[in-house]
């Protein structure tokens, strides 16, 4: 799933499960929100939800990261998963 999501980066999925799992800061320039953004615009929300822990799943709808997302209709989608996780 992780190495998926960097196929045009000079990343390994180890180095990114590392970073996934706060054991690395950032890896050649590429942090964890970085890696939070390349998961919501690549996997659809009922993946994220089946495979990434809740606490993670939390911090990849900070603000921080949403606002990385284009278009305007995913950070949208976001914001409201955010509310309705919050609620």
């Amino acid at each position: 799933m992780l190495a998926k999501i960097a196929w045009d980066l000079d990343l390994t999925a180890d180095q990114l499960f590392q970073l996934f799992n706060d054991e690395i800061e950032e890896i050649a320039g590429f942090d964890k929100k970085c890696l939070y953004r390349r998961l919501l615009t690549t996997y659809d929300w009922y993946t994220l939800l089946k495979l990434v822990p809740e606490e993670k799943i939390r911090q990849m709808l900070d603000d921080s990261v949403i606002n990385l997302l284009f278009p305007k209709d995913l950070k949208e989608k976001y914001l409201y998963a955010r509310s309705v996780l919050s609620g």
